[in-house]
């Protein structure tokens, strides 16, 4: 499994560590829950980006310490590299093209079967778990996050929002964390990226001299500033910072 080699075959030590951390609280899930009642929130941006290959890889590994065969048979083996979770898009209609276009392209990629809310978000996610039962949404929520106050691997949703778990494997990932991991396996993730800016304007920090162009959102030295372009175009919908990880908060440089 190709995230699997990469970690294996990487020199940093910390990302490794990092690494066998998040799959370890993935696989926790996957044991904790029946598959079918996990649900998986994406937005194309960089975060969830990398828990989408923390899942296939800790799919992987589920299945096969669980003693299913993933290397004789080539369509059980593109099933297991592909984790078929039950996924969540709330589409923002203010959101730039390519975050659409790189979602929905994700989503055929891997095999997302994929179920976009365009309404609100507390309303969406009630309507979605009431559609089909969900114990567990697994998020790319990070500390620094304006809804990772007081969250851990495994939190309940907060009182006034539909009940379940919030998953959360990467939540002590710092940013470098997140870019090296996603540059060590070279995987893609949203071109905006490369032109220091993601469903915001563009992050100054990036950019080269007035008047001059922008850098790729991984060359930002500290981390602490990835949201010095977070500005929106218009308002946001009815989201919350305590309830899931939404296209309002979680998309960032």
């Amino acid at each position: 499994m190709e995230i699997e080699q990469a970690m294996r075959g990487s020199s940093d030590v910390r990302l490794r560590a990092k690494y066998d951390a998040a799959v370890y609280i993935v696989r926790r899930a996957y044991a904790l829950y029946p598959f079918e009642e996990l649900a998986f929130s994406f937005n194309g941006g960089k975060d969830s980006t990398v828990l989408l290959h923390l899942l296939r890889a800790g799919y992987y590994l589920h299945r096969a310490s669980s003693g299913g065969d993933v290397d004789d048979d080539s369509t059980v083996l593109q099933t297991v590299k592909n984790c078929p979770m039950r996924t969540i898009y709330f589409e923002d209609p203010d959101a730039f093209p390519e975050i659409d276009c790189f979602t929905y392209e994700t989503a055929s990629t891997y095999g997302l079967p994929l179920e976009s809310i365009r309404t609100g978000y507390k309303s969406g996610l009630e309507a979605l778990l009431k559609e089909k039962p969900t114990k567990a949404i697994l998020l790319g929520t990070r500390n620094g996050d304006p809804n990772a106050v007081g969250q851990q691997e495994f939190s309940p949703s907060s009182p006034d929002w539909p009940p379940f778990m919030r998953v959360n494997p990467i939540l002590d990932w710092s940013y470098s964390d997140v870019w090296s991991f996603l540059l060590t396996c070279k995987v893609q993730y949203c071109s905006l990226y490369d032109q220091g800016v993601h469903n915001t304007v563009p992050n100054q920090l990036l950019r080269d001299g007035p008047g001059g162009s922008y850098r790729p959102a991984y060359t930002l030295s500290d981390g602490s500033l990835e949201r010095a372009g977070r500005a929106k175009k218009t308002g946001k919908r009815d989201g919350s910072a305590n309830g899931t990880k939404n296209n309002g908060n979680e998309t960032k440089q």
